[in-house]
C-alpha cells in the first residue's frame, strides 16, 4: 500500500476560491451533481523541467473532511523523451520533487501550502 499525502492550505487561500496563482491555474473536475466530493487540477500553464525529461503537468486534489486539507491523488508530468504523459503517486519521488516546486512557487505569491502524509 502506498503511502498518502496531502496539503494543507491556508484558511484565507481555500483552493476552491483560488483561480491563479503564478503559473498554476485551478480548476474543478467535479460536476455540481458530485458536490460534496470535490476534485479540483492544479494546471501548470508555463511548462518547466524539474529534469531532464520531465515537466509538470498537472496535480489532481481531493476535498477531505477537513476543508483545508486536500488529498493528493496523482501528478502527471509530461517526459520529453518518450513523449508520453506519465501518471505519479503522491508519494513518488517525481511527485515529492513536484509537490516541492509549487509550495515553493505558491509561496512567492503569499499562499501557503504544507505537504503533509496521511
Amino acid at each position: 500500500m502506498s503511502q498518502e499525502f496531502s496539503l494543507a492550505f491556508d484558511p484565507f487561500d481555500h483552493p476552491t476560491q483560488l483561480s491563479k496563482v503564478g503559473n498554476w491555474v485551478f480548476t474543478f473536475l467535479s460536476s455540481p451533481e458530485e458536490m460534496p466530493d470535490i476534485q479540483l487540477a492544479i494546471t501548470n500553464v508555463m511548462p518547466r523541467h524539474i529534469s531532464d525529461e520531465l515537466q509538470p503537468r498537472r496535480v489532481i486534489i481531493r476535498n477531505t473532511e477537513d476543508e483545508n486539507i486536500w488529498q493528493i491523488e496523482v501528478v502527471e508530468c509530461f517526459n520529453s523523451q518518450t513523449n508520453q504523459e506519465v501518471l505519479f503517486p503522491a508519494a513518488a519521488p517525481q511527485s515529492q520533487q513536484v509537490l516541492k516546486f509549487i509550495i515553493a512557487e505558491f509561496a512567492r505569491y503569499d499562499v501557503n501550502l504544507t505537504l503533509n502524509s496521511l
